[in-house]
């Protein structure tokens, strides 16, 4: 019997089923038909809603970054935390959502612009909502930055250049942020 499924249902059920078979075997590794198998659907179907495999890769790193974007608002939006706690959690989110997805954003062979592209949008999200934690920084008088968008930029896409180096130690980076934002090391932990 065939089961008919909303298509927006549908095509989220093939994002989530190839990001965990990306995350278990790879995305050079993985095949539609595997993907097509696991959900029990044919094959066609997936091509039905990605015309190539390269479509369902860019709707799976889409997919990642509107659920890093999401839990990114939730933090910025939570009145109980102070600077340090949201920045606290912030880069803990970065890195926890860097770790367990390692597998497919460091897929390059075909497409060397993905993990360019996953840096930009990350970064863009990131200055997006540093500007209000910076200003909470500076309202909470924990901060003292004369160029904050410049300062943030300088941080955000210099920690991106050296997680893509294979610094990828959070403690780190933390300590970094922490440097180069004038803060106490030992409020930052990771």
């Amino acid at each position: 019997m065939r089961i008919t499924k909303d298509p927006e249902v549908r095509k989220m059920e093939i994002i989530e089923t190839a990001l965990n078979l990306f995350k278990t075997k790879g995305i050079e590794k993985t095949t539609i038909s595997e993907i097509a198998k696991s959900i029990g659907v044919a094959k066609g179907l997936i091509y039905y809603y990605f015309t190539s495999k390269e479509k369902l890769v860019d709707a799976v790193i889409e997919e990642f970054i509107r659920g890093v974007d999401k839990e990114l608002e939730k933090i910025m939006m939570d009145k109980s935390l102070n600077f340090y706690s949201k920045l606290t959690s912030i880069l803990d989110l970065y890195f926890n959502s860097i770790q367990s997805h390692l597998v497919v954003l460091s897929y390059t062979p075909k497409n060397p612009g993905i993990l360019a592209l996953i840096r930009e949008r990350l970064s863009t999200n990131a200055l997006f909502y540093a500007k209000d934690l910076i200003d909470q920084g500076i309202e909470e008088k924990v901060l003292k930055i004369e160029y904050p968008e410049y300062m943030l930029e300088i941080i955000i896409k210099g920690l991106g250049d050296l997680f893509i180096r294979g610094i990828t130690d959070p403690k780190i980076h933390s300590i970094l942020v922490a440097q180069l934002l004038g803060l106490e090391e030992k409020k930052l932990i990771l």
